[in-house]
């Protein structure tokens, strides 16, 4: 009964971080280039619009010190691989026993 929902719970959090995973994948990675392919605009050409704006030392420093968005992805990734690998691994073990 223990195994069973450890099991469970294993396949909630594996589903929850492979969501996660694809969709900050899909936000950091493929909508840009989405973007930038249908408005047909280089994205280093959007970098300058923000230096005219400028920023203050409180907010530089609050943006600078955010968490890469790739970070979270590998993260994220990693932990749905191994939950697969641990859920593939108790299923193997109750078909032999």
């Amino acid at each position: 009964m223990k195994n069973r929902k450890l099991t469970k719970a294993i396949t909630a959090v594996t589903v929850t971080c492979t969501l996660i995973a694809v969709i900050s994948a899909f936000s950091s990675y493929l909508l840009p280039l989405y973007l930038s392919y249908k408005l047909n605009k280089d994205i280093r050409d959007a970098g300058s619009v923000g230096i005219i704006g400028g920023a203050d030392g409180p907010t530089a420093i609050y943006l600078s010190g955010q968490i890469s968005s790739h970070w979270v992805t590998v993260i994220f990734a990693a932990l749905a691989i191994l939950g697969v690998i641990y859920l593939i691994a108790v299923k193997n073990s109750v078909k032999k026993s």
